[in-house]
């Protein structure tokens, strides 16, 4: 249903962060390494993931695809829902979590808070084969790493450009290329679109 939000940081709460699109308050839940990246003030990008059960509808939050995809193979492990899926991401980096599950690494997964011996073995046998898609070298990464003198702005671009289906390589230079020309201010739709445009 909902697949991104796009709009300023108005408030970042313990787990949780409120973004104001177009003058709408959206409460997302968001890992504790997601909400001590954000910046009140900031227009970012948000991927969601929206729970709904028989009471209730949430919201959660990721500024990377890496951290968003885990999130739901964590989902579909017998015993985890999304409160405790969130909480292992604020334990664990996703790329390390991944390696750790790939190399049954019981004494890693059992290092995260809340999880014992049985939690990380389940988290082993059930997940190990879902998880190729989500190795440190897949674009999923790729897209997620952020350059320390990158722009917000820019990681928002390159992240859209991403998720269109640009190759890692060229969501960077498409995105620098749009900042260099119009400038940090432009719109991000413009830049969207110059950042889409071939190249000669």
């Amino acid at each position: 249903m909902y697949e991104y939000l796009y709009g300023r940081v108005e408030e970042i709460r313990l787990g949780a962060a409120v973004l104001d699109v177009q003058g709408v308050g959206y409460c997302l839940m968001v890992s504790q390494p997601c909400a001590a990246s954000l910046t009140l003030g900031d227009d970012t990008k948000m991927l969601v993931h929206l729970s709904v059960n028989e009471t209730n509808q949430v919201l959660f939050g990721f500024q990377s695809p890496a951290e968003r995809a885990l999130f739901r193979r964590l989902l579909q492990v017998n015993g985890i829902g999304p409160t405790s899926a969130l909480g292992l991401l604020s334990s664990l980096p996703p790329d390390e979590m991944v390696r750790a599950i790939l190399d049954g690494d019981l004494k890693r997964l059992t290092a995260m808070k809340g999880v014992g011996k049985k939690t990380a073995e389940r988290l082993i046998v059930e997940l190990r084969d879902h998880l190729g898609d989500l190795m440190p070298s897949t674009p999923l990464f790729d897209g997620a790493a952020k350059s320390p003198n990158a722009s917000s702005v820019a990681n928002d671009l390159e992240r859209v450009l991403l998720e269109l289906g640009t190759p890692p390589s060229a969501a960077r230079d498409g995105a620098k290329s749009a900042i260099d020309t119009l400038g940090e201010d432009a719109d991000f739709q413009e830049l969207l679109k110059h950042a889409l445009t071939p190249k000669a």
